[in-house]
């Protein structure tokens, strides 16, 4: 099965799970992106890989018109629903992948990706198609991982046995290097730590048993070391971590 395949499978099977998932409906960090972004009134913006829908319907309830894509079907299904709840018709939602985009050059001002980036096959073809449709600047959210290439390497490893869509968590150099390589300048990064609980994070994957406890052990043998990158703790018998996650603005040319 390839990658795109296993994503679909993946947030299909887990769309209810994902779709109230605490990292993702995370009310201040969705408002600060959008914060961020410097977005005004009467933009239209496109949401990449939009789940269900979340930062779409913050940038929506701005009073922007907004296009939200994905390649699962059911998560889109649970973003039309949180669209009828909020009552809302500048919110439009469609099927498509990020690498082939139906639109035109330059059809939106802002172009959004959250925490999906690590999930992309072929991100710098991704990123190209993203700066295609932009006209001013894309706003890209999502977990960096270690600057140290074991950690990170070890992080991955970890990721990828917890969810088989995953496909890499880069370094903050690396996503950097990628921008540049596409020509567009980065205008702003702030970093924003997301707390996870062990149990709620293999629970929103659908891990099962057996992975979930070779994991945990590596978790566990991370403590002393820190070998993940991830600063896994353990309170009150709970085993955490934290994500280090960024928000990363640039301008395209």
């Amino acid at each position: 099965m390839g990658i795109k395949e296993n994503a679909m499978k993946q947030f299909g099977k887990q769309a209810e799970v994902y779709s109230k998932a605490n990292i993702f409906v995370d009310g201040f960090h969705l408002s600060r992106i959008v914060e961020r972004s410097g977005v005004k009134k009467k933009k239209k913006i496109l949401d990449i890989a939009t789940g269900s829908g979340f930062l779409a319907l913050e940038f929506a309830k701005k009073g922007n018109f907004v296009v939200g894509c994905d390649i699962t079907r059911e998560m889109l299904l649970h973003a039309r629903e949180k669209e009828k709840t909020f009552g809302l018709t500048n919110l439009d939602l469609l099927l498509c992948d990020v690498e082939s985009l139906p639109f035109p050059d330059r059809a939106f001002d802002i172009v959004s990706c959250r925490f999906a980036f690590h999930h992309f096959p072929n991100p710098e073809k991704a990123l190209r198609e993203m700066k295609r449709v932009c006209g001013e600047s894309i706003v890209l959210v999502d977990g960096v991982s270690s600057q140290d290439c074991e950690k990170s390497r070890f992080h991955n490893e970890i990721e990828k046995m917890r969810d088989p869509s995953h496909v890499r968590i880069y370094a903050l150099s690396q996503i950097q290097k990628m921008f540049l390589d596409i020509g567009a300048e980065i205008k702003d990064i702030s970093h924003w730590d997301i707390p996870q609980d062990f149990e709620e994070w293999m629970k929103r994957a659908g891990t099962d048993e057996a992975k979930t406890g070779t994991v945990r052990r590596l978790m566990m043998e991370s403590l002393a070391d820190d070998s993940t990158g991830l600063r896994v703790r353990l309170e009150n018998g709970r085993l955490g971590f934290a994500y280090d996650t960024i928000i990363l603005i640039a301008k395209v040319r």
